[in-house]
């Protein structure tokens, strides 16, 4: 007697409904990747990332793993925390553009680290190096983001004027932007509570303009600046004991 077959069931085979979604998994995931290589700016970056975990029911933070010196990106999510809610408004922000007292306060990716630039009518007065007040406010926005950290901090002094004015109190355009840099690691010393052994000063006269045909009072102001680099290095890098706690340190031996 011959054996009935089972009638098989309408539709596609379970198998063909698995393949399927895995297919619509990797092409997502190929989405993905070529979204986040257009990504300039590390806000934009965090805001697919916490669209895609929202997507996945995640609703919780980015932790940062408590150690003595945080990293870079640690500096980063810290910076973007504290500006996430002004991201549009905050003068120290990731903004390249200029108001109407010139460019004030930007933060930026560089290879060296993290830069703050610093600069424009508020900052300093032509062929000066004495901070005026609104610098010295965005200093110490900047000093709370640098204080307790070990890693070592370049400040680049900047000059715009091609030449000095006769009886000007600098001798040179180099000599103006290393007072100009010395004036703000001072400042960040004494009223931004970072340590002495982070500070590196570095003159650059005009050899690095922002804007290089400057000419009128207006453009050159751009010029007139301060950067503070965050770097990489630590201070341990190049002192076994930066604080000369030992004896024999101290003594030279």
């Amino acid at each position: 007697m011959a054996k009935r077959h089972k009638k098989q069931k309408a539709g596609l085979p379970d198998w063909l409904l698995t393949y399927g979604d895995m297919m619509t998994l990797l092409l997502c995931f190929f989405i993905l990747l070529a979204a986040f290589s257009e990504l300039r700016r590390d806000h934009e970056y965090q805001r697919v990332v916490t669209a895609v975990k929202e997507a996945f029911g995640y609703s919780g933070g980015v932790g940062v793993l408590p150690v003595d010196d945080p990293p870079l990106r640690s500096l980063i999510e810290s910076l973007e925390h504290l500006t996430k809610q002004t991201l549009d408004k905050t003068r120290v922000s990731q903004s390249q553009e200029e108001g109407m007292s010139g460019r004030t306060t930007t933060v930026s990716r560089v290879h060296d680290g993290l830069k703050f630039t610093i600069g424009g009518h508020l900052t300093f007065q032509p062929e000066s190096a004495e901070l005026m007040e609104p610098a010295r406010q965005e200093l110490l926005k900047i000093a709370r983001l640098l204080r307790g950290r070990n890693n070592k901090i370049e400040i680049r002094g900047h000059a715009a004027t091609k030449s000095l004015s006769t009886g000007a109190r600098y001798d040179d355009l180099q000599d103006l932007s290393y007072y100009r840099a010395k004036a703000v690691g001072e400042f960040l010393v004494r009223e931004g509570g970072l340590s002495r052994q982070v500070v590196v000063l570095q003159a650059r006269s005009d050899t690095e303009p922002l804007t290089p045909r400057a000419h009128s009072p207006e453009t050159q102001a751009v010029n007139r600046r301060v950067e503070i680099i965050q770097t990489e290095a630590m201070v341990d890098d190049f002192h076994p004991d930066p604080d000369y706690s030992s004896e024999d340190v101290a003594r030279g031996r």
